[in-house]
């Protein structure tokens, strides 16, 4: 898994690099980084993360959210 994981640190530096530039644009530029394995109910929890960074108002805006499976 270190291959992978080394090309998702980039996408996640290139996400936080770009996000206060492009914040300033009106473009939300974010990840959701899994943290862990993943199991049953696991995507749509997921999924729930990108819903809310879809639609969270412009001052709440983070380059960042976090899913940490239990298990």
């Amino acid at each position: 898994y270190l291959s992978l994981s080394i090309g998702k640190a980039g996408l996640r530096a290139l996400a936080l690099g770009l996000f206060e530039n492009y914040r300033d644009r009106d473009i939300h530029v974010a990840t959701v980084t899994v943290a862990g394995f993943t199991g049953p109910g696991d995507p749509e929890r997921v999924a729930d993360l990108f819903w809310e960074l879809h639609t969270q108002p412009k001052d709440a805006w983070v380059p960042e959210v976090r899913y940490d499976p239990v298990g």
